[in-house]
């Protein structure tokens, strides 16, 4: 809080220009000390920072100002304020955060960060699919990255890179293994939309292919291809493949949810069965149900907010579209992987189709030849310069509402 003081306002003026005196509240800490200039008082705590920042907010003060900080908690540590954005973080005897290192479970968030930074400071290289899927853990020494708390973010300098990467202190805690304070959600890598290259949807149908062992099906081939270029992609799975599993333990399909949704997947409802149209059902409340039910299931299994859902064969009509709980996506492009079940024929059809900025692809993340044809698929989009974002990233570029609208198949043609 910055408190001004000037002769005009205060009563009891004992401020004279030969013999300088600050008149000012005292501050609400107990232990603050004092560091004044002639024009300038700042009360800071006592700790190996703090000096070092009262000094700075009173840099250039002319106007006879005093400045004092103050304290927010951030889980176990401190934010130090002094209301001009200049801001750090103290541990609970007001040192300065001290970083050692981080997470090795979580070096995949230094991993994102860095391909998000490149992709907006150097589009050439991460449109060189070759270059992009370098971008990895094992390809980075952790040891040689400089990190420091600037404000509410995690700073780090990445030697070999020449980068510098800017973290929320939201993401950096899981990194740290630190408490911030921020509750614990389900992390997403950040996501760099660059308004000079076109957009592309892939989207996959009728998965998870939960009736395979794990490390055995098209659905978790897809999602390892998609982080391995940087892509995301949108997935509609039917809620009987969530409940009435062969193969999987709930930690597995937990655990397979939340890679996905790290690297930057989303999910939503293809209804509950799949075993009819939505338009041949005869009641709102059972349209309403077949949609709503794997909803349900995500919010309650992975504290997971699905946004969309796409009706079995793309069918709809009035009703469905009154009594549905979220958006329908549909597709203006299909890559009928569920056709041929061929990967060359896959392949052929997508990469000789023109695509359009805001266009979406359907494919279904059940078969393994869908799997085989996106590892050229994704590589040669990308080297076009085509950007893999999940719908809703599309709609929030295209200023689509997500969360009102009743059908979309493109960004050039919704309701």
């Amino acid at each position: 809080m910055i408190f001004v003081l000037t002769a005009l306002l205060i009563v009891g003026l004992v401020f004279v220009m030969n013999n300088p005196k600050f008149i000012g509240k005292k501050s609400v800490h107990n232990d603050a000390k004092r560091y004044q200039t002639r024009h300038c008082l700042a009360f800071y705590p006592n700790g190996d920072n703090s000096l070092k920042m009262a000094r700075e907010v009173c840099k250039g003060v002319n106007d006879d100002r005093v400045f004092d900080y103050s304290l927010i908690p951030f889980g176990d540590y401190y934010m130090v304020s002094y209301g001009q954005n200049l801001r750090y973080l103290t541990d609970k005897q007001y040192n300065s955060l001290k970083i050692e290192g981080v997470d090795d479970n979580h070096k995949n968030i230094i991993v994102d960060y860095l391909k998000y930074t490149i992709k907006k400071e150097n589009p050439d290289k991460y449109y060189d699919p070759e270059y992009i899927k370098t971008i990895k853990a094992e390809n980075i020494d952790f040891s040689k990255i400089k990190y420091s708390i600037d404000g509410e973010k995690l700073s780090c300098y990445i030697e070999d890179f020449d980068k510098t990467l800017s973290i929320p202190l939201n993401d950096a805690q899981k990194l740290l293994g630190m408490n911030f304070g921020f509750n614990d959600t389900l992390y997403r890598r950040p996501v760099y939309i660059d308004p000079e290259k076109p957009i592309v949807c892939l989207t996959f149908d009728d998965g998870p292919q939960f009736w395979y062992e794990s490390g055995e099906t098209a659905s978790e081939a897809i999602v390892d291809i998609l982080a391995e270029y940087d892509a995301n992609a949108t997935f509609y799975v039917v809620g009987d493949n969530l409940e009435n599993r062969y193969a999987w333990s709930d930690y597995e399909v937990y655990d397979f949810f939340k890679r996905s949704i790290e690297n930057g997947n989303e999910y939503g409802s293809h209804t509950q069965t799949h075993k009819s149209t939505l338009t041949d059902l005869s009641t709102a409340d059972a349209i309403y149900k077949e949609i709503n039910s794997p909803i349900e299931y995500m919010k309650k299994f992975m504290n997971y907010e699905m946004k969309t859902y796409r009706p079995v064969a793309g069918e709809f009509d009035d009703d469905v579209l009154n009594a549905q709980p979220v958006g329908a996506v549909l597709w203006d492009i299909d890559s009928e992987d569920w056709l041929s079940e061929d990967t060359d024929t896959i392949i052929d059809r997508v990469l000789n189709i023109e695509i359009d900025s805001g266009d979406i692809i359907i494919f279904h993340d059940i078969y393994d030849e869908t799997a085989e044809a996106l590892k050229t698929i994704i590589p040669e989009l990308l080297s076009r310069g085509y950007q893999m974002l999940t719908v809703s990233d599309m709609m929030h570029y295209y200023n689509v509402d997500v969360d009102n609208f009743k059908f979309i198949f493109s960004a050039t043609d919704y309701r």
